[in-house]
């Protein structure tokens, strides 16, 4: 698959990464910390290797907690089935920010550097996040031009949808090479990666760039939760 976020230059939200390190306020971070914190955020760059695509299939059926797709494929939530009710179709997204920032996390944390392993850690998942964003926002403009809107992100993993369903998605990308693999475990290689799913609604309206699955996570203890739990009605 080709690499659709080769040139990305993305942008690290400092408050996102204090709050992935239990900080939920950036006033509380010590000077000590923010010391450390400060030379493994300029690394962040160097070391990230961004990669990230994208496919389209057929919704074929919705039910009431369950969605089949194209190609005899179909998974169950009854969240993403009611988040995809309206979709025809729906982009299965995968990005990764490399195999380097792993491998460096990996190493301080064998070197017992535990903060700034937590750093580099917290930057990354920031990272990943901003990643999807940017894909979000290639799908939003091809599906605008196609009179269509799109549904928030969400993947296996979030409230509602079981992990098991990783198989599932990560099948519909395999026509081509992956920098990401799945384990026995489910658990994806390199660890800074994410895979969700977008919906492409006919005539309807995109959802708002602010708009994450955190409004429809209910984990309320959750340090990276960017709004609050607003229950699908």
């Amino acid at each position: 698959m080709r690499n659709l976020l080769k040139d990305c230059h993305f942008e690290v939200d400092q408050d996102e990464v204090f709050r992935a390190m239990g900080y939920p306020d950036r006033t509380r971070v010590s000077e000590p910390v923010l010391h450390v914190c400060r030379p493994q955020l300029d690394r962040l760059h160097a070391l990230a290797d961004p990669w990230g695509s994208y496919r389209e299939l057929a919704i074929e059926k919705v039910g009431s907690d369950w969605v089949h797709l194209e190609h005899d494929r179909a998974f169950r939530s009854r969240r993403v089935a009611r988040m995809l009710r309206r979709a025809t179709s729906l982009e299965v997204c995968l990005v990764t920010l490399g195999a380097a920032i792993a491998a460096e996390i990996r190493r301080l944390t064998a070197s017992g550097d535990m903060l700034e392993a937590l750093v580099l850690d917290a930057a990354a998942t920031a990272a990943t996040h901003g990643l999807m964003g940017a894909l979000r926002q290639r799908i939003c403009t091809e599906a605008e031009a196609h009179n269509c809107g799109t549904t928030i992100p969400y993947g296996p993993g979030y409230t509602g949808w079981d992990i098991r369903d990783l198989p599932v998605l990560f099948s519909c990308l395999q026509n081509g090479s992956l920098p990401v693999r799945l384990n026995e475990q489910l658990v994806m290689s390199p660890e800074q990666s994410l895979l969700c799913v977008v919906g492409i609604v006919p005539g309807g309206p995109h959802a708002r760039p602010d708009v994450w699955p955190c409004r429809l996570c209910d984990l309320a203890a959750c340090s990276l939760r960017r709004v609050p739990y607003r229950p699908v009605v």
